[in-house]
């Protein structure tokens, strides 16, 4: 179906190679060679290449010429397939050949396993060459972790060539075919990085990499050996001929250098060309073709893949040599040298004094900050996370190192900018390879801090630095005051974002720097919750994470005061989850409370802001950071209760049920905050809103699913972000809000009556799990005494009863899941006497599913409580109280049964659906 057709050429060489994988695949399975030597193989992977190319005498067996009806036009359509067909059969294959190569040895801090592989081939995803990359978390033991892409395959195969097999090693000889194509690659690079298909850039960028990989791999071998060496069995004449091979090889070696130095000029070249576009004008429609899509979220012509095909052959540059033995660039060791370092290599990329590449690091800035479009700015960041690995590889570590730590480098100063802009991104794409971008920076900086302070640990520090070892954790000491204020807080936000794969990357990495791990004990957090055991000061040098968060405390707030009023709904919700964890952790510790106490009203100013959120995931999190806030500073929070209490009680009816529940759950930290003034408020609260069901108006079941299913009734509603379930908000000003969110959220279901009961619900179930009992409750001055109680129950079982609109379904399902709680903190005996038959004749109608057509959720709820209250006070007891209601006995039975049934499937390991 596609036009033109394939050429006869093209199908017979594709068929030709296939018939070489399969026999090679047959051959190696036998201890045979593989088409790593094969020159028909090579040449027919470039023949590939060639009649894809769209260019020379042979572009045209894939080209169809047309002429265009309306003006005579002549038309060249060309087939781009075989050209990627032929590009990736080029990286498989100098995959193989760099597999054959002994691996260099491991960095002592295990770089290889930081974060998400090299992304150079298949599965790697390291640079997006492939879509989004799939962070790999830090794993206990790397050298049991099974890597992805070329690493992991290289790994393997290279650990069997030290240790079983050395006879896999199999380096190239002066005639291999992989010279002549690593010869033809820089022309082949040069004529398709700028191509039109996206799908060909990419491919472009792979090959760069894993050419740059195998030829600086080359170096590392012949570094590693001094020269080549040929064994020489038969005598003076023999040794001559080994001697020819081996200047040969090594001739071939170099020039390989220089081939792989000119792509790497032809991608500067092009990346320097699209950073000076600007947008053109859509007067003749650009975006018809990819070349011309230029906006927010496509591509940006070639800028996005050659910063993929920049990073690949960045992270390709694995040499270790110094360049003095072999040299490309005619020079002594060092920049202009062929190390197989990129740092080393191209050092002049990096100085602010060479006005000729100073468009270099000011371009990347560019592309992480300014630019428009996400993927740029994501792949920015990608090639400044491979820049600052290079300078950790370099051979010359510790003067190129100093591009990372020394104040004065333009390249630290460009990473600090693109991390403060990329770390707090709206697009969660870039927020990750910010995130990536920040943990690789991170461990350079403590890596070299340790290697500069390992001798001093054991020297004379009596007097000095004994203070300073207390008090600060080793990512302050190691990362400078400039940079600790920027990157903590939002390494700490983003601990909490909606994304996942930002959320959880957040977490490992706080893990490494402040962890048991790693280098001095924070927590990890879980679901975006900090756990119980956060080290204190004596567990951990400078009270770990908790310490270094108490220290930052003023950046910290003033940054999550600003997210509280970010644009972004996402933002504003991780912002609540961390303010609440503030003042829950460091709120409550003896040794940093007092570091966050003068910044309690700012924070609870933000947080009175957010409940007016039109997003109900941020007035959710808000309404629980208040109520946590009371609890750590219940002075400090006094003067604005008043302004707190309404805003509990009007989320006590909110729309959602997870608002309406965890509104009750920041009144129960209300009490017990402020005690029995507090529950005196509350008990006004609940006598008001707790028979509110009553004034639901009446509707039959018909009339509600028409309601349902009315499109009038739907149109001009709240719209829903694709990222989430919150709604799609811009920030904008309402009237009665400081800052509510959406311009077009003007049509809003209004609260229903029965919603208010439904919040009672939980409020009731909070006030009787905190201060049913007098030995258990979490206040002395607070019990719920029957006189209290009995009455607010008794009007629950009542308004439950109500079956004149159908969302009592509803109000059922939620009685049902918190009457347990309920009658576990009440206890066996008070239940079972005063409260049990208030709601025995109500479950025992809704168990029978039967009768009334009630919905499944509630009959499952019902059977769940049912099985619940009878294991508390027996089941015999509760089925004699079923039969006296006169029905359901046999329900409950029939739940019993089924209950039994999963419980058995389930230790059997069948599941509940064996």
């Amino acid at each position: 179906r596609r036009r033109p057709p394939l050429p006869p050429e093209v199908l017979e060489i594709s068929e030709r190679l296939s018939d070489l994988l399969a026999s090679s695949c047959c051959e190696s399975k036998e201890g045979g060679g593989s088409p790593s030597d094969n020159a028909e193989y090579v040449r027919g992977i470039l023949r590939l290449v060639d009649l894809g190319g769209g260019g020379g005498s042979t572009a045209t067996a894939t080209a169809t010429t047309t002429a265009a009806a309306n003006n005579g036009r002549s038309i060249v359509l060309f087939r781009w397939e075989p050209l990627a067909v032929g590009l990736r059969l080029l990286v498989g294959y100098l995959e193989k050949r760099t597999g054959e190569l002994p691996a260099p040895p491991p960095d002592d801090e295990g770089e290889d396993y930081e974060d998400e592989g090299t992304g150079l081939g298949t599965g790697g995803g390291g640079v997006y060459a492939e879509g989004p990359r799939i962070p790999r978390i830090h794993p206990a033991d790397p050298s049991k972790v099974e890597a992805n892409g070329i690493a992991g395959a290289t790994a393997d195969v290279n650990a069997s060539c030290l240790t079983n097999d050395e006879t896999r090693c199999r380096p190239p000889h002066a005639n291999s075919p992989v010279f002549e194509l690593m010869a033809a690659l820089p022309a082949i690079v040069d004529a398709n990085v700028d191509h039109a298909e996206p799908r060909v850039r990419s491919l472009v960028a792979q090959v760069v990499g894993v050419y740059a990989l195998y030829a600086t791999s080359l170096l590392n071998w012949l570094d590693s050996i001094g020269s080549v060496e040929v064994e020489n069995k038969n005598g003076e004449k023999r040794h001559q001929q080994n001697q020819q091979q081996k200047h040969q090889l090594e001739s071939a070696i170099r020039l390989a250098q220089s081939r792989r130095r000119a792509v790497h000029s032809a991608i500067l070249l092009s990346l320097k060309s699209h950073l000076e576009m600007t947008e053109p004008s859509r007067d003749e429609n650009p975006s018809a073709a990819s070349d011309g899509a230029l906006d927010d979220t496509t591509g940006w012509r070639a800028l996005e893949t050659n910063l993929h095909a920049l990073a690949s052959y960045v992270d390709g540059c694995v040499g270790r040599g110094d360049g003095s033995d072999v040299g490309g660039g005619g020079g002594a060791a060092g920049e202009g040298a062929c190390s197989g370092s990129y740092v080393d290599e191209e050092l002049r990329l990096f100085l602010p004094s060479d006005d000729e590449c100073g468009w270099f690091l000011t371009g990347l800035e560019h592309c992480c900050v300014v630019h428009v479009n996400r993927h740029v700015r994501a792949a920015g960041a990608a090639v400044l996370g491979v820049l600052v690995k290079s300078c950790m590889r370099s051979s010359r570590g510790p003067s190129h190192r100093d591009l990372l730590v020394d104040e004065t480098s333009l390249f630290r100063s460009v990473l600090k900018n693109s991390l403060r802009s990329t770390l707090e991104d709206n697009w969660s794409q870039v927020r990750m390879a910010g995130s990536v971008l920040c943990r690789r920076f991170v461990r350079a900086l403590l890596r070299i801090h340790r290697e500069e302070d390992g001798g001093e640990e054991d020297g004379d520090d009596d007097d000095e630095g004994e203070q300073d070892e207390e008090e600060l954790t080793e990512f302050e000491s190691a990362v400078d005051e400039d940079l600790v204020p920027m990157l903590l807080p939002r390494m700490c936000l983003n601990r909490f974002y909606l994304a996942q794969g930002v959320k959880l990357y957040g977490q490992d990495t706080w893990r490494i720097v402040f962890g048991a791990g790693g280098s001095g004990g924070g927590g990890v957090q879980q679901n975006g919750h900090s756990p119980d055991e956060l080290p204190s000061s004596e567990e951990a040098r400078g009270g770990g994470g908790m310490g270094a968060v108490a220290r930052c405390a003023a950046p910290l707030c003033r940054y999550y005061s600003k997210m509280c009023d970010a644009d972004n709904h996402a933002v504003r919700e991780a912002a609540c989850q961390g303010v609440a964890e503030l003042a829950q952790k460091v709120g409550t510790h003896p040794l940093y409370a007092e570091y966050l106490s003068p910044y309690v009203t700012v924070l609870l100013q933000a947080l009175l802001m957010c409940f007016h959120d039109e997003s109900w995931p941020v007035r959710d999190e808000a309404c629980l950071a208040c109520g946590t806030f009371c609890l750590a500073y219940p002075d400090e929070c006094l003067p604005e209760l008043p302004i707190l209490f309404d805003r509990w009680t009007e989320q006590l009816t909110d729309q959602i049920w997870s608002v309406r529940e965890d509104a009750a759950v920041a009144l129960g930290d209300a009490v017990v905050a402020y005690g029995f003034s507090m529950l005196e408020k509350i008990l006004v609260v609940l006598r008001k809103s707790l028979p509110a069901a009553r004034d639901q108006p009446p509707m039959t079941r018909a009339e509600y699913k028409r309601l349902q299913n009315d499109t009038a009734a739907h149109t001009g509603n709240q719209l829903y972000s694709c990222g989430s379930l919150a709604p799609k908000l811009k920030k904008g000003p309402a009237p009665g809000a400081g800052r509510i969110g959406c311009s077009s959220c003007v049509v809003d279901r209004p609260k229903a009556p029965w919603e208010a009961t439904d919040g009672c619900i939980y409020l009731l179930r909070e006030l009787c799990v905190r201060f049913a009992d007098r030995d258990a409750t979490q206040r002395n001055d607070v019990i719920m005494e029957d006189s209290v109680l009995l009455p607010l129950m008794t009007e629950l079982g009542d308004v439950c009863r109500l079956s004149h609109y159908p969302q009592g379904d509803d109000l059922r399902t939620t009685l049902w899941r918190q009457l347990p709680p309920i009658a576990e903190a009440l206890g066996k005996r008070r239940f079972k006497g005063l409260y049990l038959d208030l709601f025995i004749e109500s479950l025992a109608r809704n168990l029978d599913h039967q009768h009334g057509g009630a919905s499944q959720l509630s009959v499952h709820a019902a059977g769940q409580c049912a099985e619940e209250i009878a294991d508390l006070i027996g089941v015999g007891i509760f089925r004699g109280r079923l039969e006296a209601t006169g029905r359901g006995e046999d329900a409950f039975d029939r739940v019993i049964e089924e209950r039994r049934r999963e419980k058995n499937a389930a230790a059997m390991g069948g599941g509940r659906f064996a």
